[in-house]
């Protein structure tokens, strides 16, 4: 069961050409993604300079590199958590 704050309750309809939905649901598969949940993706992160998957992987680099330090020098963990959240800010 989908989260209160998960569930859509707004539509809106879309007039393209067929060629240029095809081009749309090309991308959204490549994303594993259907045509709807695309767009909205799209549209709401289009001014974000990275992509979300890209974020994903920054993180998923920042997680590790904290892990590898907390062995080898633990007193700089905050420092790269720190600069970790203001490269989100950017």
């Amino acid at each position: 069961m989908k989260a209160e704050n998960d569930k859509k309750n707004a539509k809106t309809s879309v007039t393209m050409t067929n060629e240029e939905h095809d081009i749309i649901a090309q991308k959204a598969a490549k994303r594993g993604l259907r045509v709807s949940p695309y767009m909205v993706e799209c549209s709401v992160h289009s001014d974000d300079l990275i992509t979300p998957e890209k974020r994903i992987k920054v993180q998923n680099i920042i997680n590790s590199l904290c892990l590898i330090a907390e062995d080898i020098a633990p007193d700089r963990v905050p420092e790269i958590r720190k600069e970790g959240e203001e490269l989100w800010q950017l």
